[in-house]
């Protein structure tokens, strides 16, 4: 079997990240807990502006304990994004798979959470240009800065495709992770991006619950 340090780069390595990463992705708890506390760090750091809303803001007790709680407000909003999303799509994988006679490892929810988890990366530096830079983009016009309009149309083009970005990881992952065809792939990542807009509203609602608690 060809070694995972010996497989070729690929141009989508970039994008969807390269096929090492996909298969060193493990099954141990320890990470699937970092991956909970990464995307809840994420859901909040990204829902609104922290700085302008003043959360961390106060005595130095007052700012430590709304650290502690946005620590474990992020664990929790984090545990049930990931499990919410992934955790029915991993059953239906394994549904395919054995339908299909292929090969799906029976902890491939795992797998798929760290996978969603990693997807997150793609929207770090776009969400933080969006909400910290502290540009007002529904501003910006004909008279505003090259710099700001050149960044603002890389933002407007980029912004729509990153969804899509974060279910080629996905299906990346399904397709070194398991024996699953094409087609069957093709099935779980339709079913994943209607899942996954059922999912996002609901967690969206508590993000805005996590929010009150918060703030001052």
């Amino acid at each position: 079997m060809e070694k995972v340090t010996q497989i070729p780069a690929s141009p989508m390595d970039f994008l969807l990240f390269p096929v090492w990463l996909h298969r060193r992705i493990s099954i141990r708890l320890p990470g699937l807990l970092l991956a909970f506390i990464f995307v809840g760090c994420f859901d909040l750091l990204f829902y609104e502006n922290l700085i302008e809303q003043s959360i961390f803001v106060g005595s130095p007790g007052s700012v430590l304990f709304r650290f502690i709680l946005f620590l474990i407000l992020s664990f929790l909003i984090g545990a049930i994004d990931v499990i919410l999303t992934i955790y029915p799509l991993g059953d239906f994988l394994q549904m395919i798979g054995r339908r299909s006679d292929k090969y799906v490892h029976k902890r491939i929810s795992i797998i798929l959470m760290k996978s969603y988890a990693l997807s997150h990366l793609l929207f770090v530096i776009p969400y933080a240009l969006v909400l910290y830079s502290g540009v007002d983009w529904t501003q910006v016009g004909p008279v505003s800065a090259n710099q700001v309009r050149v960044l603002y149309a890389i933002l407007a083009t980029l912004m729509p495709v990153l969804p899509f970005l974060q279910l080629g990881i996905l299906y990346r992952t399904i397709s070194i992770r398991t024996r699953i065809q094409t087609f069957g792939r093709m099935i779980l990542i339709f079913a994943a991006y209607f899942w996954m807009q059922i999912s996002g509203t609901a967690i969206l609602y508590l993000e805005s619950l996590a929010f009150k608690l918060l703030k001052p």
